[in-house]
């Protein structure tokens, strides 16, 4: 599937499952305005290119993505913005070194990227940090630092592609839906838990009585 599709596809997943109900679940520690605009403008913004200079078109939704996670670190306490961006520095050179080793004849190209880098990224920024906002900061900054190494790189040598920004909205929204699918599961898995152990601990009590 084309990495397009596959944004547009995942986006459209996570506008359902925000509009259905998983807004207290998915969005915790967000304003439910900033998510809703955030969702109700990127497909827009992923049909418009933002020319830089004449040479250099940048792709509008990686622009309101990026205005999104300096709004949101902005509002962020310094403490945990910092920690999650430390952790998505982590993340950023995981990343890296995975897809790096991607374009070598090993056999596992097919199993690292794209999708199996951006679920490793969602599912470590799930077990690494526990809010939402710091699981988004991360996982942008992981992002964000290794598209500016990749360029960088690119700029010197042959051996390294260019992510395009297609590409890169597409791992994107892959690895932020598995950081909060999977941080949705395993807190209500715990809930559930905690259910059956008092639900056992009660019936046992009252036997014992």
């Amino acid at each position: 599937m084309s990495p397009v599709f596959s944004a547009v596809f995942l986006w459209l997943m996570a506008t359902i499952l925000w509009w259905s109900g998983w807004r207290e679940e998915a969005g915790e520690g967000f304003p439910h305005w900033m998510v809703g605009s955030f969702l109700a403008i990127w497909p827009l913004a992923l049909l418009a290119n933002v020319a830089i200079t004449p040479s250099l078109q940048v792709n509008g939704a990686w622009l309101w993505t990026l205005f999104a996670l300096i709004t949101m670190a902005w509002r962020t306490n310094p403490n945990r913005r910092w920690t999650s961006i430390s952790a998505g520095v982590l993340l950023g050179s995981i990343y890296l070194l995975l897809c790096r080793l991607a374009y070598y004849p090993s056999g596992f190209s097919h199993f690292i990227a794209p999708w199996g880098t951006a679920i490793l990224v969602g599912c470590l920024s799930a077990l690494l940090l526990r809010n939402s906002t710091e699981q988004l900061l991360a996982i942008s900054t992981a992002l964000y630092l290794s598209e500016g190494i990749t360029v960088f790189v690119q700029s010197t040598s042959d051996t390294f592609p260019i992510v395009k920004a297609s590409e890169w909205l597409e791992v994107w929204w892959i690895s932020v839906l598995v950081s909060r699918l999977w941080s949705i599961s395993v807190k209500s898995a715990a809930i559930q838990a905690r259910r059956w152990a008092f639900k056992m601990g009660w019936k046992r009590g009252r036997h014992s009585s």
